[in-house]
């Protein structure tokens, strides 16, 4: 009886298998019908039309997961990602987030991260509207997260968060009341899960899917391999949602979160799926985005700086600037603007000088990115920290 037992758990495993190879497999197909018409080949730009992928982790309660494994495997703006985040914890008698827990949000917000927004409670959005109604559900899990970030700083640098640009549905829970009550008014972009369009152009509005690459999604990473290579094809995106970011040896049970958080034990991912992704990612040349980047968003951590950019293009602030705006500059004087942090600069991509005299910039790395910058003026006294020599080279 022992092995008769053992040996259904086999075939349950391989039929998992066998069912997430067809699945994905049916996906790449999918993909391969949605290729772009016209390829642009070398002239491929980013952010405009060169095919990516985006990271998309929900459930900010899993915080500590994220700030442990990502920091120092994603980089520094270099592998972003978006992290969808609400005002309490799941469990743990659903308290409000600690400062602690803020504080890592944030850092991985200066770390080139999005902070997305995925309702305040964590409700379900069509079970809420159904018994309250849209305007309800935005009144009781939209605008009071919107508010509650807002009020949000880190402990010691005090930098705050962004307003957030997209929205992940709880559960990929959603329907066309929904969709419409949030998006375009509060969000440019809403994701959910998985569509029959899987693939997304730039600059979209509205609903976006994603695939889920958890462990109980996929039961293995070289799965996505032929999926990768197709999305190279398109002129399009892919976002792949997960949520836990978990070591094998790491059991769920000792989280302590009790018998109601078993099925959120279920959605992790490994450090080592993750590393397999972007490996694939990188051979097929794939860029790596957010998904307020993919939905052609420019976002700011410094306001002063936002401020002077909206002022510069006539953009009001009920409106999101766009990354295809910016990379019609080429000449950008930041002079006495009061700002500390470069933060969105990486999207001027075309831009040749920048004067940045009288504000209080120390870290200059992300001027590192723009590949036609040729002259920076800087007359402070601020030194020029992380800055490589060959961006000083036209001064």
């Amino acid at each position: 009886m022992r092995i008769r037992h053992l040996l259904t758990n086999a075939e349950k495993k391989a039929r998992i298998i066998y069912h997430d190879w067809r699945h994905i497999n049916y996906l790449s197909q999918l993909v391969k019908q949605q290729q772009a018409t016209s390829s642009l080949g070398e002239f491929k730009v980013k952010y405009l039309n060169k095919p990516g992928i985006a990271f998309s982790f929900d459930d900010s309660f899993r915080v500590d997961g994220w700030y442990d494994t990502l920091r120092e495997l994603f980089g520094y703006y270099d592998i972003k990602a978006t992290f969808n985040v609400n005002a309490f914890h799941h469990f743990e008698g659903q308290r409000e987030h600690t400062q602690e827990e803020i504080d890592k949000l944030i850092e991985l917000q200066a770390h080139g991260h999005e902070i997305a927004h995925h309702t305040f409670k964590h409700n379900n959005s069509v079970d809420y509207t159904n018994l309250h109604g849209v305007q309800a559900w935005i009144t009781d899990e939209i605008e009071p997260l919107f508010n509650w970030l807002e009020n949000q700083q880190h402990s010691v640098t005090e930098e705050k968060f962004k307003r957030p640009v997209t929205f992940a549905f709880p559960y990929y829970r959603k329907d066309e009341r929904t969709i419409e009550g949030i998006s375009p008014k509060y969000f440019k972009a809403v994701r959910g899960g998985g569509h029959n369009e899987l693939v997304i152009p730039f600059n979209k509005t509205g609903y976006i899917p994603s695939l889920g690459i958890d462990q109980i999604n996929l039961s293995h990473p070289r799965f996505l391999k032929n999926l990768l290579k197709e999305i190279k094809q398109t002129e399009k995106n892919l976002v792949f949602t997960c949520h836990s970011v978990l070591p094998k040896h790491i059991d769920w049970d000792s989280f302590d979160y009790g018998e109601e958080a078993l099925d959120a034990g279920k959605y992790r991912i490994t450090p080592e799926t993750l590393e397999f992704v972007i490996k694939e990612a990188k051979k097929n040349d794939l860029e790596f985005y957010t998904t307020a980047e993919i939905v052609g968003v420019a976002t700011f951590i410094d306001r002063n700086f936002e401020k002077h950019i909206r002022k510069l293009l006539t953009i009001s602030n009920d409106r999101w600037i766009l990354i295809k705006d910016l990379l019609k500059i080429k000449e950008l004087d930041l002079s006495n603007q009061d700002i500390t942090n470069l933060d969105g600069i990486q999207y001027f991509l075309n831009l040749e000088t920048l004067v940045i005299n009288l504000n209080y910039i120390k870290d200059l790395r992300l001027l590192n990115k723009l590949q036609n910058l040729k002259h920076v003026i800087d007359s402070s006294s601020t030194p020029n920290k992380g800055l490589d020599a060959s961006v000083t080279s036209g001064l």
